[in-house]
Formats: C-alpha cells, sequence, structure tokens
C-alpha cells in the first residue's frame, strides 16, 4: 500500500541525517502508481492511493480514493470525486471541482505552504530569511527528492 504520508516521508528523507536513505513506495493491488504520467482514477472506481511522480493525479466524476498525492503535478478532483484521506500536491497544485469533495488533510507545497487540517482550519505558511522567499526552494527540494523514490510492488516487482 503506499503510505497515505507520503508527504512526510519527503520531508524526513529531505534532512542532512537521513540524506543517504532510500525512498520506497510499496504499491499493493488496489494502489495506483505512475512516473511520468498522469494517474486516472475513473469514474465508479476505488482505490486506497493515487500517486505520480511528475505527472498530475485525476479522479474522474464518482471515483473514490483513500489518498492521492501528485509529485510535480497537480491533483484535480472532478465534480462527485472523493478522496476520504490525505490529498497532496507537492510542486503542483490541488484543484477541487465543485461536487467533489476531500474529506481529510489537504497539503499543497508550490508556491507557498498550504495545509488544511481534517477539521477544516487553514494554515499558509510563507517562509523567508532575510527577507527572501525560500518556499519554493523548499518545495523543490522535497519534490526531487521524492521523484528518486523507487516503487516496488508487494511481490518485490518494480511497477511504473
Amino acid at each position: 500500500m503506499v503510505r497515505p504520508l507520503l508527504l512526510s516521508a519527503a520531508l524526513l528523507a529531505s534532512t542532512p541525517a537521513l540524506a543517504d536513505e532510500n525512498c520506497v513506495v510499496t504499491a499493493g493491488p488496489h494502489d495506483r502508481v505512475a512516473r511520468g504520467k498522469a494517474v486516472i482514477v475513473e469514474s465508479g472506481e476505488s482505490v486506497e492511493s493515487a500517486v505520480s511522480f511528475d505527472g498530475d493525479v485525476i479522479l474522474r466524476k464518482g471515483a473514490r480514493v483513500k489518498s492521492a498525492v501528485a509529485v510535480n503535478g497537480n491533483l484535480i478532483l472532478e465534480s462527485g470525486a472523493k478522496v476520504t484521506g490525505t490529498a497532496a500536491a507537492v510542486g503542483g497544485e490541488i484543484r477541487v471541482d465543485p461536487g467533489a469533495k476531500i474529506s481529510g488533510s489537504r497539503v499543497q507545497l508550490s508556491d507557498d505552504i498550504q495545509i488544511r487540517g481534517e477539521n477544516g482550519n487553514d494554515l499558509g505558511l510563507a517562509l523567508s530569511i532575510a527577507g527572501h522567499d525560500i518556499s519554493k526552494l523548499v518545495v523543490s527540494k522535497l519534490a526531487e527528492k521524492a521523484r528518486s523514490c523507487r516503487i516496488v510492488s508487494t511481490d518485490g516487482e518494480v511497477r511504473l
């Protein structure tokens, strides 16, 4: 199963103490994972996790996903689509059409850092040092680190 807290793993992997550690994303039979292309969950489908590295994650009308993560891509929920857990975009945007829903946490790391908790509270974070915005730098480093993750299926075979 792709870990719903992939974003947390990316944050941890970017720290100097863990820089030599490898990032491995394990995908099970109910997950969709791709590199360099979009992951599309069609109408009426239900998957555990949908993750794309260097591509969009698109949930069509009536699609249901527990967690959805786009790294260097956008997370797009069409009307009637639903994310029941974590929705995240690193280096892209989260677009939610009217009638679509994110029940859990929402994290968008692009020009700035936007987090919406499960209780609906928003937190915006802009990072600066001596008046220089470093949010973009942090986001690009996180996206770069997450993009280097290996993708492995539960039976040990690499799937893209």
